[in-house]
């Protein structure tokens, strides 16, 4: 699933049962559950799932985003509905958990909210599969991203010839972000979607790199010992 631009796979997520277990049914046997939400504004709030839901199809959302929200924390069960082989292409899943990084994330959000310009945290790559709705995603390359302060100087790389990718996303489409792409999104309607990222043979050079130049010699060191014991040198 790693890639050295942006990609769509169209369709990919239908068949994944995580797809079935986020659709708004399934979604409202669990409404009454408080959760911490952005609201338009961009204050964090406390709202009822429920108030979240009906965001989906409301004529006027209040613009209520679930967007920080764990899988872990919201239900650990979801996790092992990804495809295994999916979840396996995360090297760092195999870290002890007292020091795994926990990077599965559930989105619930309005018609007009959106995930402001980031590069994704700790060098990483993300998946992103929408469950319901449309997103629409723009990406601008690692040098932009250094340009932008996203990234320290010198992480780019050489990456000329990459160019800006827009895309929109439907409901089972698999979005796949590489490590280091700035990149904003924008929900077209009401979104529920599952993402998570990701760190493997394909994006840890560029990770090895970026921790070097941040100067984060614990997380360089775990990186290095996780891709030796995957064969990567």
């Amino acid at each position: 699933m790693t890639a050295d631009r942006p990609v769509v796979h169209r369709g990919l997520g239908l068949g994944w049962p995580v797809f079935a277990a986020l659709q708004e049914p399934a979604l409202r046997q669990r409404e009454d559950r408080p959760v911490e939400v952005e609201d338009a504004e961009g204050r964090t709030v406390t709202a009822r799932l429920s108030e979240v839901l009906d965001e989906l199809s409301a004529p006027d959302p209040r613009g209520l985003y679930l967007r920080h929200q764990l899988v872990s924390e919201f239900d650990p069960g979801l996790w092992a509905l990804v495809p295994r082989g999916v979840r396996r292409h995360n090297w760092l899943s195999a870290l002890p958990e007292d020091v795994r990084p926990d990077w599965a994330w559930v989105m619930i959000g309005a018609a007009g909210t959106r995930s402001p310009m980031h590069v994704d945290v700790a060098a990483s790559a993300a998946w992103n599969l929408l469950c319901a709705g449309r997103k629409r995603w723009a990406f601008h390359p690692r040098r932009r991203a250094e340009e932008w302060h996203l990234l320290p100087a010198g992480c780019a790389g050489d990456d000329r010839g990459a160019e800006p990718v827009e895309l929109v996303q439907e409901p089972g489409d698999v979005v796949v972000t590489p490590s280091g792409w700035a990149h904003e999104v924008v929900n077209l309607t009401g979104t529920v979607s599952i993402t998570a990222n990701f760190v493997n043979g394909g994006n840890l050079d560029f990770a090895l790199r970026y921790f070097d130049l941040v100067g984060d010699e614990a997380s360089r060191d775990l990186l290095t010992a996780v891709g030796a014991s995957f064969g990567h040198r």
